[in-house]
């Protein structure tokens, strides 16, 4: 699965998705750090790929509408550490498939979803 992640996810959830075999753009590798949201949003639809951020402003469906895209994963933000982060995200690609979510905006609390 193609999924561009946003920068204000733990930078080791983008080596563990790698490590698992997606290919992963990580907004924090690239020249143009800091990025508008509106900016984000447009390079992950060219990319076609999932996008997946803890910034709330992508739950917004006016401004950032899901049925264009592969998909948004939002994870809510909270105090969770590195390794909450990412079993939160890997427990949720590993039990959905990506048709499932494509055009939707899915919303990973750490103990439930919400998938709209």
């Amino acid at each position: 699965m193609k999924i561009v992640v946003d920068e204000n996810v733990s930078y080791e959830l983008v080596d563990r998705l790698r490590t698992g075999g997606h290919a992963v753009i990580s907004m924090s590798e690239l020249a143009d750090r800091g990025m508008l949201d509106e900016d984000i949003y447009a390079f992950m639809l060219r990319e076609q790929s999932v996008l997946i951020t803890r910034d709330y402003h992508f739950t917004n469906p006016l401004r950032f509408p899901t049925e264009k895209t592969k998909g948004i994963i939002h994870v809510r933000h909270g105090n969770l550490k590195s390794e909450e982060e990412i079993a939160i995200v890997e427990n949720f690609l590993l039990n959905y498939d990506r048709e499932f979510f494509q055009g939707k905006l899915v919303t990973l609390y750490r103990h439930s979803i919400r998938i709209r």
